[in-house]
């Protein structure tokens, strides 16, 4: 693509998880691009390009996407050159929100956000997402319900656009279990989920994302939570 330029084509897809990938690499003055993938249901997913130089494989994991009729549209950033895209693929890795899990979005109580609910960097599930004050023991806090006490899965839905990891103490129930780093993905606009292994109690549950470093958290989307069956 030249600069400036876009493609798209529609697919019909069935709802689950997906993985967008692709091989690309910038010539010229063209320094970036982008893929995005907009749901049924009007939700969009990105995944941003950065230059390079030769074919890289860029990757954005995690993505939720509605049953029906998806839009993947690869843009190109301004200047003089070329956006070249290899080998795209769009691949269902699980069927949705499997039986027996329940998503917590960061922006509906009883959760709690140590800092604001926004809305400015697309690809989030629901309203909005947890922007944390940029500060250690600013977390956000979820309160899941279980039908019986057993182990539990748990999926931390995030976005970290910065460079350097974010760490945060993973509390449930008021015990620190775990220090869960939360790598860069990228672009604020690209989110990827951390699975993660918890005990929980039957009935409900606090679970707890403490940050440990000055930055803070990364942006948290959402907690998806798979209980033990009563």
């Amino acid at each position: 693509l030249a600069g400036s330029a876009s493609v798209r084509q529609q697919i019909t897809v069935p709802a689950g998880t997906y993985t967008l990938s692709t091989l690309a690499r910038t010539s010229g003055s063209v320094s970036s691009g982008q893929i995005t993938v907009t749901d049924s249901s009007g939700a969009v997913r990105t995944l941003n390009i950065p230059a390079s130089s030769g074919f890289t494989r860029r990757e954005a994991a995690g993505l939720q996407l509605a049953a029906g009729t998806a839009t993947v549209t690869i843009r190109a950033g301004s200047g003089s050159g070329n956006l070249a895209v290899d080998q795209l693929g769009l691949v269902k890795t699980s069927g949705g929100t499997t039986p027996g899990t329940q998503r917590y979005e960061a922006e509906t109580a009883p959760a709690t956000c140590q800092g604001t609910i926004d809305s400015n960097h697309v690809g989030f599930s629901g309203s909005g997402f947890c922007n944390g004050t940029n500060a250690a023991g600013a977390y956000v806090q979820f309160t899941a319900n279980a039908a019986a006490a057993g182990t539990a899965t748990i999926g931390v839905r995030f976005a970290n656009g910065g460079t350097t990891a974010r760490s945060a103490n993973l509390i449930v129930n008021g015990t620190t279990l775990a220090n869960v780093s939360f790598e860069p993905t990228g672009a604020w606009t690209t989110w990827v989920t951390k699975t993660l292994t918890v005990s929980l109690n039957a009935g409900s549950n606090t679970i707890r994302l403490d940050p440990t470093i000055a930055d803070g958290l990364p942006n948290v989307d959402c907690l998806d939570v798979s209980t033990p069956a009563s």
